[in-house]
């Protein structure tokens, strides 16, 4: 397919954004992927905190429950308008690119950061975990979700495990086919890029979904407690 032709990121979620409510109500993220990565956030009252890929606002809604003060950061517009609508004031909404500088964050500024599924559209994390590390203080957390490697390699019927590579997969927004490009990776492009970037890995898990999950997804349930489905980390910038 011509460069010109080819589906990106930007395109993608300037259709979803309209009907992405649906893909947070999706069990595999509200009964699975969600609550295990939110189970791997400290105590966030009174904490500075960043969202990174913001989305519709779903972590940054979470974190101001739970008494933060909250910087929302996502590039794609439409998606950042949906979270105006849902957040309001109460939070400091910004469009910006996390594989780029984040301008308005200063060294040291922040206690935490949390990025939800949103990794895995960038082909070397090396560059957002480096500027997570610029934007945290001595002892900041870091917690991000991926889809899992394993589960990625099988799904697409990758030739080589190792590589990074551009995959392709197809959602649905309002009855509409939209093919939405990601990169996928080893594990070890997962942590080794943590490690290169000097953070901490203080737990990885792969979870395995709540027994609500059974409840609507009854044919999947059994699957995916033996099957790699999503990968969870926490890590910390040392003192």
């Amino acid at each position: 397919m011509p460069p010109d032709q080819r589906p990106t990121v930007d395109a993608a979620y300037d259709k979803l954004a309209q009907t992405y409510e649906s893909q947070e109500q999706d069990p595999y993220c509200t009964d699975f992927e969600f609550p295990a990565t939110t189970e791997l956030v400290p105590d966030v009252a009174g904490k500075r905190i960043l969202d990174a890929g913001c989305g519709h606002g779903r972590y940054t809604e979470w974190l101001l429950e739970r008494g933060a003060t909250v910087v929302a950061v996502d590039k794609n517009e439409e998606m950042l308008e949906q979270a105006r609508r849902r957040i309001g004031e109460r939070a400091a909404i910004r469009q910006g690119d996390i594989t780029a500088p984040l301008e308005f964050a200063a060294d040291d500024e922040f206690d935490g950061v949390i990025c939800g599924l949103s990794l895995h559209y960038v082909e070397d994390w090396r560059q957002p975990f480096r500027e997570f590390a610029r934007i945290l203080k001595p002892g900041g957390f870091l917690v991000f979700s991926a889809q899992n490697p394993v589960d990625e390699y099988i799904a697409f019927e990758a030739e080589n495990y190792f590589e990074v590579e551009q995959e392709v997969m197809t959602w649905s927004a309002g009855g509409e086919e939209v093919d939405v490009p990601f990169y996928r990776r080893p594990i070890s492009e997962a942590i080794n890029p943590l490690i290169e970037t000097g953070f901490q890995l203080d737990e990885l898990v792969e979870p395995t979904p709540k027994e609500s999950f059974k409840e609507k997804k009854p044919e999947s349930y059994e699957k995916r407690l033996r099957y790699p489905t999503f990968l969870c980390v926490r890590a910390s910038r040392p003192e």
